[in-house]
């Protein structure tokens, strides 16, 4: 199930349905190690993204404008992937094993401020979750390993943020 927060534009919401292909991605040691003990993000999440395997820094922080992250995030599991075109992007777990993408851009009157979420399990090189704005372009988070291909393909943000 798909849950979706918006802030000042009616976007939608949808998971599945992606393009999946390529390797099955696995962690190295030092993302392992990098981990510790002190991971914030569930396991079934934390194995599907790499970049939750990293050390929170005060940019991986949620900024106090726009944007209200999902009331059954991972508290602190956020990590910053992106900033495109004035927008910033993080990534989080979800209490369920699912995962979260967030969206902010310091116009709170812009399309670009939301959250979209999946619930759990996630799978492995696949589209977790996206949103299409007004115009239907879509961003998606997608899980590590995920490759598109085809005239209507994603393409790559950043790691595991894509759009069309």
């Amino acid at each position: 199930m798909t849950t979706v927060v918006l802030a000042a534009a009616a976007l939608t919401g949808c998971t599945g349905g992606g393009v999946t292909s390529g390797p099955t991605p696995t962690r190295s040691a030092a993302a392992v190690a990098a981990a510790g003990s002190t991971r914030a993000a569930t396991p079934d999440a934390a194995d599907r993204f790499a970049i939750l395997h990293r050390a929170f820094a005060a940019t991986d922080a949620l900024p106090g404008y726009a944007v209200d992250p999902p009331d059954d995030m991972v508290p602190n599991s956020q990590r910053r992937a992106v900033e495109h075109d004035g927008t910033t992007y993080w990534i989080a777990a979800m209490r369920d094993g699912g995962a979260c993408l967030i969206a902010a851009n310091p116009d709170a009157d812009s399309v670009e401020n939301y959250s979209v979420s999946s619930g759990g399990p996630v799978e492995r090189a696949a589209v977790v979750t996206s949103m299409l704005d007004e115009d239907d372009h879509m961003t998606a988070l997608v899980s590590d390993g995920f490759t598109d291909r085809g005239t209507d393909a994603l393409h790559e943000l950043a790691t595991n943020v894509w759009v069309r």
